[in-house]
């Protein structure tokens, strides 16, 4: 079974287990989740059976501590790469990487990386290979940049609306707007540009972290 997207909290779900395996070198039991996660054991449970049913992890029923990671934990957020249209864009296969987010925005679930692509939002200072943060729990206003996906694929734009009608505006003036009704099935606001950091910095602050673990 090909992984799918993750809900909101199976999201968290996988998040307090990385960063449980992470700390203690092993995974929690049921018990300890629950606790961590303020639900019902088995509402942790339904939870990692839905994630080993998407195989984000594997579970091995009748032992303690049978969750086992299917990919090496990442600490961090996730950010996405590009896809074509009719993937999945937020989906475990498109993380090509991960951020470190604490030190620099407050916490939120949820949010995410992606790098930009083209020079659409090059009077914005964004360019090709610069990484934008988004928060899609970030309530969508008038003049704020966004990241939608229109008939699949990801744009960043300024976002405006009139009625029904969005306008998704670059800042770039070669570039035309994209006008679309709210309605449309094949558009959705994935969520708010909250900061960014150019692809020089990024390079620096990897190479630091490099350094810094070796």
């Amino acid at each position: 079974m090909a992984k799918t997207e993750l809900t909101k909290t199976q999201h968290k779900v996988l998040k307090v287990i990385t960063q449980y395996i992470q700390e203690n070198n092993l995974p929690p039991t049921f018990a300890e989740l629950s606790e961590l996660l303020a639900m019902s054991t088995n509402g942790a449970r339904d939870h990692v059976l839905a994630l080993a049913r998407k195989n984000v992890i594997r579970y091995t029923p009748n032992i303690a501590r049978g969750i086992e990671l299917l990919q090496p934990p990442t600490i961090g957020i996730p950010i996405y790469g590009t896809v074509p249209a009719g993937h999945p864009f937020m989906s475990q296969e498109n993380i090509v990487d991960s951020f470190e987010l604490q030190n620099y925005l407050s916490n939120s679930d949820g949010i995410f990386g992606l790098y930009v692509k083209g020079d659409s939002m090059i009077d914005a200072g964004l360019s090709t290979g610069d990484l934008v943060f988004v928060d899609p729990n970030e309530t969508v206003r008038r003049n704020r940049m966004v990241v939608a996906l229109v008939e699949g694929e990801p744009t960043l734009k300024w976002f405006k609306q009139e009625g029904n009608i969005i306008t998704l505006i670059p800042a770039n003036k070669k570039y035309k707007p994209i006008i679309i009704s709210k309605n449309d099935e094949q558009f959705k606001i994935v969520g708010v540009v909250i900061g960014h950091i150019s692809s020089k910095d990024k390079l620096r602050l990897d190479k630091m972290r490099q350094l810094k673990a070796s």
